[in-house]
């Protein structure tokens, strides 16, 4: 199999993201759906969060600012994750076509980096209110550095691929 160009690896992967993606999607809009329905209706935020706790639906409690904020969380979390699939495969067409060092890819892996620097902030947020809006004691947050030297590496890598832009421009305008 070949790495770039058609029927290639980097095809196989922007495929399996564009699959993906689409499971995103559908969930950021459900989310994102229940979030405003719990805002209009405050028995619907209620009732789904009584519902995930796994208790009977009591018409007269009240929806918490902790289940909006969970709410908020997960759909937070599935626009980021949204944001970063669309950045790849982006990057992983402009592989396929050869010229990998674009300098639209340097701007691609900043906002790749951006998302997750989102989606570690969104889990920060989540870990303190979600185990709430289910009725649980929040939990501790465990700093992960993998997570945040994973950001740092995406980073330097768009320095990286700026180096290797500027590079090719310069190659492509030598005679």
């Amino acid at each position: 199999m070949k790495m770039i160009g058609k029927r290639s690896i980097a095809s196989a992967v922007r495929l399996v993201l564009g699959f993906a993606n689409v499971f995103v999607m559908i969930g950021a809009i459900a989310v994102g759906g229940a979030l405003v329905v719990s805002l209009i209706f405050p028995s619907f935020g209620a009732g789904l969060m009584d519902g995930l706790k796994g208790v009977d639906v009591d018409p007269h409690t009240s929806f918490e600012m902790t289940g909006r904020l969970t709410l908020l969380g997960a759909f937070l979390a599935c626009g980021f994750t949204w944001w970063i699939i669309n950045r790849l495969r982006r990057i992983l067409l402009s592989v396929n076509q050869g010229d990998a060092f674009e300098f639209a890819n340097v701007k691609r892996l900043q906002a790749v980096g951006l998302g997750l620097i989102g989606i570690q902030l969104t889990a920060l947020l989540l870990v303190f209110v979600a185990p709430q809006s289910i009725g649980q004691s929040p939990s501790d947050y465990d700093f992960d550095l993998g997570s945040w030297l994973g950001i740092l590496v995406v980073f330097i890598l768009a320095e990286v691929f700026r180096q290797g832009s500027a590079m090719r421009d310069e190659q492509m305008t030598t005679v």
